[in-house]
């Protein structure tokens, strides 16, 4: 694990599928009121009958009413997270776009972000971006290195050195540790990433695949991701803060490593090295736009994009307005990874777009 092959794609969303290219040799009602109309009935049912009609209404209703408090829960769970994050970005000195909103479901996914209102192009509030998150609040290589060396001995560091990770895997140790920390600075973005992310080979994400090639292929990145994960927890698992770690890893270092693993080969996206000192790096709330081919991809501000007056926007990740949007219509980017497998798609993402469905390594 202290030599994942990361493959880099220019301003590409999530191209650390990590760790998994197992062939490298280094690393998801109403109640129907139905009324009888007693002047056109000829024929009641049967008491046995209408008590099951009675039932059968009821458990509409009971079905309906647990729907409806669950997409409750998620919109308010949406909510708190939309604000805690727009909240923080701001605070960084970034800008969130007043009309985003998250959603559960969006219309391709469990989570997406779409325009509470009808925005045009060039005719919003001058910005002209939906996000732009500043370098101040990205988790990258330099944060890692400076967080995990002060938890790690030195003794540990003489034969397991940081500093010989690449940045896939530093992200993962640092996701771990503030996951388990409970960082208020990073809550917000915490707050954010699912319990159960969606990467092929993650828990029994694996468990619904139809084609016995991909099945093959989900349960042997499976295993090659529990020897990395057992690895890494071995040299490191032992310094961790776990105190806000979910009940279910069970204060296990390998299973909070193999979720961090998802998270970053799913999220991770290309940076360049001036801003954060890695070509990988984890932008809360970007993360959270879900693909297609038709849009464009993500921005990395330059130097040459934003010119003197606007320095301090350098090196922001921004998602651009670059059509006009009518109100409920989700946002979406081009993650920018052309030339990824099926497979690959699977594994990092959980799912496989149109346009790669026909590919083959």
């Amino acid at each position: 694990y202290q030599s994942i092959s990361t493959n880099t794609y220019p301003h590409a969303h999530s191209m650390v599928w990590v760790l998994l290219h197992v062939s490298s040799s280094t690393y998801t009602r109403r109640y129907i009121n139905s009324s009888i109309n007693m002047r056109r009935v000829v024929h009641l049912p049967s008491p046995f009958k209408f008590d099951h009609v009675i039932m059968f209404s009821l458990l509409l209703l009971f079905v309906s009413i647990i729907q409806k408090y669950h997409q409750t829960e998620a919109t308010e769970l949406d909510d708190d997270i939309q604000q805690a994050l727009v909240h923080k970005i701001n605070e960084m000195g970034g800008y969130v776009h007043p009309s985003i909103k998250l959603v559960s479901p969006s219309s391709c996914c469990k989570r997406g972000i779409i325009s509470s209102q009808a925005v045009s192009i060039g005719n919003d509030d001058g910005q002209g971006v939906w996000v732009r998150v500043p370098p101040t609040y990205h988790l990258t290589r330099n944060l890692a290195m400076q967080t995990l060396e002060q938890l790690i001995p030195k003794e540990v560091l003489e034969y397991a050195p940081l500093s010989t990770l690449d940045d896939g895997a530093l992200l993962v140790l640092l996701l771990v540790q503030l996951k388990g920390s409970g960082s208020k600075e990073w809550e917000p973005y915490l707050y954010s990433l699912p319990d159960h992310p969606s990467c092929g080979f993650f828990g029994e994400n694996n468990s619904n695949i139809l084609s016995e090639e991909y099945k093959l292929v989900a349960q042997e990145s499976k295993r090659y991701v529990s020897r990395v994960a057992s690895g890494m927890a071995a040299d490191y698992g032992a310094f961790f803060a776990k105190e806000h770690w979910p009940s279910e890893w069970q204060n296990s270092a390998e299973k909070a490593i193999e979720w961090s693993l998802c998270i970053v080969s799913s999220r991770g996206t290309a940076a360049s090295q001036e801003y954060g000192g890695g070509l990988i790096k984890l932008v809360p709330l970007v993360d959270m736009f879900n693909h297609s081919q038709e849009h464009k991809g993500f921005k990395e501000l330059t130097k040459e994009d934003v010119g003197i007056d606007t320095s301090l926007w350098e090196g922001s990740f921004t998602v651009r307005i670059e059509k006009d949007y009518y109100a409920g219509e989700e946002i979406l980017v081009d993650y920018n990874l052309a030339d990824y497998s099926p497979e690959e798609w699977f594994m990092s993402h959980g799912f496989v777009p149109q346009e790669a469905s026909h590919r083959q390594e």
